[in-house]
């Protein structure tokens, strides 16, 4: 009987003897395998860079004209040219490259709000003639600044004829130098300019 006993009482601590190191194992992983850290994210395609933004060119700066002003007076330098006896420009003179530099004076001078168009002749014909003859030049040349853009009531045409010769009529160089378009500054600001008259003492056409 005592033999039996000790057989039992052996058995028992064998039973109650706790697991090998306090392990415990779980199939397909070693000891830590519950322990691992996550596997990390999938690698994503870097995004592509921003376009350079586009750099506009700065604009040309605007051509000034080749206008001087001596008193009243406008002075661009060519001329005009009107085909013989007649109030039409002559084409091929370079009458309207004069007239695009007088448009861009008037652009870059918005101070000079009346601009007096001055039509002049020579003596050969009648005077009456010659008046109307001036003041239809004068008309022509502020119908083509309109026509490209300048205000009208910025324009006044006026005609003197024959009365106001700057040479010799008596010569061929006189007479071309008489027959001519002079631009004087009316009005500046809204105001008579060196208190003349804006008609300048010639006759408007309109």
């Amino acid at each position: 009987m005592v033999r039996k006993s000790a057989w039992i009482v052996i058995l028992g601590a064998a039973i109650s003897a706790p697991a090998l190191g306090g392990c415990t194992f779980q199939a397909g992983g070693g000891a830590n395998a519950g322990n691992e850290p996550p596997p990390p994210p999938p690698a994503t395609a870097e995004p592509a860079p921003a376009p350079a933004p586009t750099v506009e060119p700065a604009p040309a700066p605007a051509q000034t004209s080749t206008a001087t002003v001596k008193g009243d007076s406008v002075n661009i330098p060519g001329n005009i040219v009107f085909d013989n006896n007649k109030a039409t420009l002559k084409a091929g003179a370079g009458s309207e490259e004069v007239l695009t530099q007088l448009k861009k004076f008037l652009d870059e001078n918005p101070q000079v709000t009346k601009l007096r168009i001055e039509g002049h002749t020579d003596n050969v014909g009648q005077p009456a003639a010659n008046m109307t003859l001036s003041g239809a030049r004068a008309l022509t040349i502020k119908q083509w600044l309109i026509t490209n853009g300048v205000p009208a009531e910025r324009l006044i045409a006026v005609g003197f004829g024959e009365t106001r010769p700057v040479a010799d009529n008596g010569t061929a160089d006189g007479k071309a130098q008489n027959r001519r378009s002079e631009f004087k500054i009316a009005e500046l600001g809204g105001k008579k300019y060196l208190n003349q008259p804006v008609d300048g003492g010639g006759q408007e056409f309109k």
